[in-house]
């Protein structure tokens, strides 16, 4: 993992706790400032179209699988009807780590799917320990850990999607890959290709 990627999973982690310990709290307030430094830091990286694709879809999964889960019983997030906005916020996080962190999972999506299945019961069950969610029924986790198998192996095949899309269009000429010249000055024509030799005029 190079640094890019340890810097990005850090910033999960800060976030995943920003997110928990305010919902807890009853403000969403912590999750957002902590995401929205996770998605400063993605902005900075050349997917930055794709993490906010990414980022997008992860809240609109999250709030409809925990809003199913409240629905169904599985869940009990003090009442509400729909999932509150620090899980939603905290999804969102999640989609800002699949080009980055959890990019190497893009390889094999089967695998990363399988090992988040198997954290989620231990990711809500940390949530209870910490006064964010309740979870009348352990045994029901079952299905959030089929969920979110399914769920992740979509998100990592299509991240590997992404990576070979992009590696097909040949890189754009941007600030980045240019020399330091090129970026402040345009090119400029040398005076003497512009004058033809004396023997080279056409008669």
């Amino acid at each position: 993992m190079n640094l890019a990627n340890l810097c990005n999973a850090v910033l999960f982690q800060f976030a995943w706790f920003a997110c928990v310990l305010g919902g807890a709290a009853g403000s969403s307030l912590w999750g957002a400032g902590a995401v929205t430094s996770l998605a400063a830091f993605a902005a900075l990286r050349d997917r930055w179209r794709s993490d906010v694709a990414f980022a997008l879809l992860g809240a609109v999964v999250g709030l409809g699988l925990d809003t199913l889960w409240i629905q169904t019983g599985v869940l009990d997030y003090g009442g509400a009807a729909l999932a509150p906005p620090w899980i939603v916020l905290l999804w969102a996080g999640v989609g800002l780590t699949l080009n980055h962190s959890l990019g190497l999972f893009s390889a094999r999506p089967w695998l990363g799917g399988l090992l988040a299945g198997l954290s989620a019961p231990l990711s809500y069950l940390g949530g209870e320990r910490l006064g964010a969610v309740s979870v009348p029924d352990p045994w029901l986790l079952g299905f959030v850990a089929a969920a979110w198998f399914a769920v992740f192996t979509s998100a990592f095949a299509a991240a590997r999607s992404f990576s070979a899309r992009i590696a097909a269009v040949p890189a754009a000429r941007s600030w980045r890959n240019r020399p330091p010249g090129r970026f402040l000055l345009p090119r400029l024509r040398r005076p003497w290709a512009a004058v033809a030799p004396p023997g080279d005029t056409a008669e």
